[in-house]
């Protein structure tokens, strides 16, 4: 009797491992996996008005309602993420994309709406911006939104930064700013010692009709002081409107014209021609210069400040700057940060090419 229940207890202990493997082939063989949840990766980067926002990883596409912006997202090479957005300078990046300037027409039309229904990784805007109305409904959304700030050589290496990070470039952007601190640094060892000339920034502007000049807080003047001059509207503060009569009260030993809405060199023939600024000392020596523009003006606060520190470093210091040769810097310049060839590009201005 207990040789038969042993004996049937084995065939129930064989019957049942039979059914598990029969189970097993027909779920675990059959090549359905159960459902696996997918990864999110998300960066953290804290923007120019101090907010941490949180963006999801890789960035694919990006919309700018700060028309300063864009051309650091083609200097570290992501243009293609760009979609959509209104800047300056885009005589030069349709070099670099020649859809920049389709994205342009889309950043003109660009509402709320628009932009929602895009679904951009990330918006980017100034940080004056960062309590505008259409910035608020666009977090209100779940966009995240970057406020940036590229007022100072400090606010810009900060910017880089932070943008390296957002589109995991962080090593280039290290580059970058290496290369700026480089560039300033270099300047302020040349100019040890040296006098500083007076120096008038101007441009015409077609919506004042008025010549206007920068303050002291405005980057040109900034970067005219770092490369060994003094800003005669140092005490002004933003864009500022000037007359003739201002001008000679300032005596200007030299003039830096620069492009926006009126041609340059016409702005410069009109001063040349005219007998009351001909009472300046920088009309009376000819030292009326032209800032290079390639669509951007070298000493605006734009990717190629360095190039305009250099440049108006020479213009004011040509004995301290007589090697510096601005075309060659240009060249390396278009070619290291952009792909491009200077033969490609076309710079307006005075160059002030060695001879």
């Amino acid at each position: 009797m207990k040789e038969l229940k042993k004996r049937r207890l084995k065939l129930m202990s064989i019957a049942g491992l039979l059914i598990f493997l029969i189970v097993f082939a027909a779920t675990g063989c059959s090549g359905t996996k159960a459902p696996q949840e997918t990864k999110v990766s998300y960066v953290e980067v804290k923007d120019a008005v101090g907010r941490t926002v949180k963006i999801q990883e890789p960035v694919k596409k990006i919309v700018s309602i700060y028309g300063m912006i864009p051309q650091f997202v083609y200097l570290l090479g992501e243009g293609d993420k760009f979609y959509a957005g209104g800047f300056w300078g885009t005589d030069f990046y349709k070099l670099v994309d020649p859809d920049v300037m389709t994205k342009v027409s889309r950043g003109k039309t660009a509402n709320v709406e628009e932009i929602a229904k895009e679904k951009p990784d990330v918006v980017l805007c100034s940080y004056w911006q960062a309590n505008n109305k259409d910035v608020k409904q666009l977090e209100s959304l779940n966009i995240p939104v970057i406020c940036t700030k590229v007022e100072s050589i400090e606010d810009i290496n900060n910017t880089v930064s932070m943008l390296g990070k957002v589109f995991q470039k962080e090593k280039q952007a290290q580059n970058i700013v290496d290369y700026y601190k480089k560039a300033e640094q270099n300047v302020k060892d040349k100019i040890q010692g040296t006098t500083k000339p007076k120096v008038l920034i101007m441009y015409y502007s077609g919506k004042e009709h008025s010549y206007m000049t920068m303050g002291g807080d405005m980057f040109q003047s900034r970067l005219v002081e770092l490369a060994g001059g003094t800003s005669v509207s140092q005490n002004l503060s933003g864009k500022k409107s000037i007359d003739v009569e201002q001008s000679v009260k300032w005596n200007p030993d030299m003039i830096m014209i620069i492009q926006y809405d009126k041609s340059a060199a016409q702005t410069k023939d009109e001063i040349l021609k005219d007998p009351a600024w001909g009472k300046i000392n920088a009309v009376k020596d000819g030292k009326v210069f032209l800032v290079p523009n390639d669509g951007d003006n070298w000493i605006d606060p734009c990717p190629k400040w360095p190039l305009g520190l250099n440049w108006a470093a020479k213009v004011l210091h040509p004995n301290e700057f007589k090697d510096v040769n601005i075309k060659e810097q240009a060249k390396d310049f278009y070619k290291t940060f952009f792909g491009l060839n200077i033969d490609k590009v076309q710079i307006n201005g005075d160059l002030i090419t060695n001879k």
